[in-house]
């Protein structure tokens, strides 16, 4: 994969930078809980399962159409309850400064209404590392497909410019569309899939993607 021409990355929130897996498995669990349906056992077991479209993942877990949208707003409103929970991943801070010191242009895309998102942005003093956030406005498509190409379209940059680092099929479907580069970050929500560049480490990106090609990581593919 060749990232020489990237000047820009697109990050996803919500598993990649936000370490919030155990604690929507837990909301989850409560969920399926209100329902009498089986817990998911351990993250394993929730990142087997999780995907996009989110009415999908539901599906899975036994919440059908007819369970979707009261499933998803009891979901969204035990979540709400635990903002402010979630730290960092581990490297994240250091990665988004690394890469903002080499001019590498930064925004932020997640399937999180404003509100909520900015919430749970507030403790980690971001933002002036993204020069835009984008959000979705409709909890229950949770697609960030539109809001990151109306992105591309007025940034001045070329789709191979671009990379888009997420830890969902979402993510790696979007950036297949628009034709932006894409890696799987492998400690998010979603197990990798074994088809795609993935890192292990946020910090492998800083070997990756600045002229000092420290050797930091490695891009893993099958």
């Amino acid at each position: 994969m060749d990232l020489d021409r990237i000047r820009a990355v697109c990050w996803d929130w919500n598993g990649t930078l936000l370490d919030d897996t155990e604690i929507c498995r837990q909301v989850m669990n409560s969920v399926l809980e209100e329902h009498a349906l089986p817990a998911l056992a351990d993250e394993h077991a929730y990142r087997s399962v999780f995907r996009f479209p989110i009415r999908d993942f539901y599906g899975a877990v036994g919440l059908g159409d007819d369970l979707f949208v009261p499933a998803a707003t009891s979901y969204l409103e035990l979540l709400a309850a635990r903002v402010g929970e979630a730290r960092l991943h581990a490297e994240a801070s250091a990665t988004l400064g690394a890469l903002q010191a080499y001019g590498i242009r930064q925004v932020l895309a997640s399937a999180t209404l404003p509100q909520a998102l900015a919430l749970q942005m507030e403790p980690h003093d971001l933002d002036a590392v993204f020069e835009q956030v984008l959000s979705i406005d409709d909890p229950y498509r949770a697609s960030k497909h539109e809001v990151i190409r109306a992105w591309l379209a007025a940034s001045g940059l070329t789709a191979d410019e671009v990379l888009v680092i997420g830890d969902t099929n979402h993510d790696r479907e979007i950036a297949h569309d628009l034709g932006t580069a894409f890696v799987h970050f492998d400690g998010g929500h979603q197990a990798w899939s074994g088809d795609t560049p993935r890192i292990q480490a946020l910090g492998e990106l800083v070997g990756l993607l600045t002229p000092l090609r420290a050797g930091v990581g490695s891009v893993e593919t099958d």
